[in-house]
């Protein structure tokens, strides 16, 4: 049986007024999620822990069923991605080059035009390059992003980036008992080294509405060896996707990477299905399917825009019917997080449950007949974590192996 695994990120939400105490997912048409709920069997997961607010690229770690050791870091998957040069053993981070302001001793990320910020780290990409320190390699991706990568680093470093910016930004420094590691105090030198640097280099530049320009870091990373989804689990695997992180993350998995998308929820997922077609033609066995739009909508503050865009994801859905609710297809739909439609700065992601659907001619149907997140809740297959999905696939796929207790 072929597995169709797909990910809406940042589906799940909360209870708005404006939407009559329902979620977008809730106040959204979904016939088609409907059908597969009905015909299937639905639950509630947390892919982390109960109120944990994971970021995208660990939920879906978790959900591939690989553990936390087996994890080299988000910004080693944009190298992957970006085929950026590094070798095994290198650390890697991400750099964001930002507007910043300063308040009572504090450095704080100013709210600023976005695609002007990207145009200034355009122009400012080769002074970044020009003033990493030797041992240390810069890489303009895009954007507001610089991937520098440190020769035989630690990523035992505590990320400066605050991630919301009414917090201040913090110090490059090494995480709590890596303080006297000799690799940790080389690599903390080499980044501060450059950060002060670069901040010198563009200091005066125009292009950023009068704020001075300042560098915060995130997601360090080890370039490690590549793991095997076809090894662990036995089917050939395709990702298909459109961001760097799951390029990469499709990539350093082992699978073939199918890169494309669309500007418009509907088109995106539609595109995407369709390739899922021709890859189980060609005898392939699981495909991973991920799209942003629903995460992207949340994250603009309009409940009934992203329950709008919902209904977009579900028509492509229904022009996929052949796919979607095939006998000789697993389907499996969730999200890696919920995303709360909200302005408020404190919030990202969420750390509330999210529903999972899982159809198939060899699940248990439950009494579920819609699909979201209060009547997931009462699924047959009750209350799952992240790290549950996997054997779960392979049961109801029929390639669980037997004789193995715990």
């Amino acid at each position: 049986m072929k597995v169709l695994f797909l990910v809406l990120d940042g589906l799940a939400d909360i209870s708005h007024p404006e939407l009559g105490g329902m979620t977008p997912l809730q106040a959204a048409s979904t016939p088609s999620l409907d059908r597969l709920a009905e015909e299937g069997c639905c639950a509630l997961m947390y892919t982390l822990d109960p109120g944990v607010c994971p970021s995208s690229e660990v939920a879906h770690w978790r959900m591939f069923g690989f553990s936390p050791e087996e994890y080299p870091g988000r910004a080693y998957f944009h190298a992957l991605s970006e085929g950026v040069p590094c070798r095994e053993g290198d650390a890697l981070f991400m750099f964001n080059l930002v507007p910043v302001t300063r308040r009572g001793g504090d450095v704080y990320v100013a709210d600023e035009n976005v695609s002007a910020a990207a145009e200034f780290c355009a122009r400012c990409g080769e002074d970044l390059e020009a003033a990493a320190p030797p041992g240390v390699g810069l890489h303009y991706v895009g954007n507001i992003e610089f991937l520098a990568v440190v020769e035989k680093g630690s990523p035992h470093i505590l990320p400066s980036d605050p991630f919301l910016h009414h917090l201040p930004v913090g110090e490059i420094a090494p995480q709590p008992g890596w303080e006297e590691d000799g690799d940790t105090v080389r690599t903390v030198r080499l980044l501060r080294e450059f950060k002060d640097r670069a901040e010198v280099a563009v200091a005066g530049k125009a292009g950023l509405g009068g704020y001075r320009a300042g560098l915060i870091m995130k997601w360090p990373s080890r370039a490690m060896s590549p793991l095997s989804f076809h090894d662990r689990y036995g089917m050939a695997a395709a990702a298909v996707v459109s961001t760097p992180c799951f390029r990469g993350m499709g990539s350093f998995l082992g699978m073939r990477v199918m890169v494309m998308g669309g500007k418009e929820a509907g088109a995106d997922l539609d595109v995407k299905l369709g390739a899922v077609r021709e890859w189980f033609r060609e005898g392939g066995d699981f495909a991973f399917v991920h799209t942003k739009h629903a995460d992207e909508a949340a994250h603009a503050g309009d409940p009934r825009g992203k329950a709008e865009v919902i209904e977009a994801m579900d028509r492509a859905l229904s022009n996929h019917a052949g796919l979607v609710f095939s006998p000789e297809v697993l389907t499996l739909v969730t999200c890696d997080h919920s995303t709360p439609t909200t302005r408020d700065p404190r919030v990202i992601h969420g750390g509330d449950p999210v529903p999972v659907l899982f159809h198939a001619p060899t699940v248990r149907k439950d009494a579920v007949r819609r699909f979201d997140e209060v009547s997931a809740a009462g699924g047959g297959m009750g209350q799952l974590r992240g790290e549950d999905l996997m054997p779960l696939v392979l049961y109801f796929s029929r390639r669980a192996p037997y004789g193995v207790r715990s």
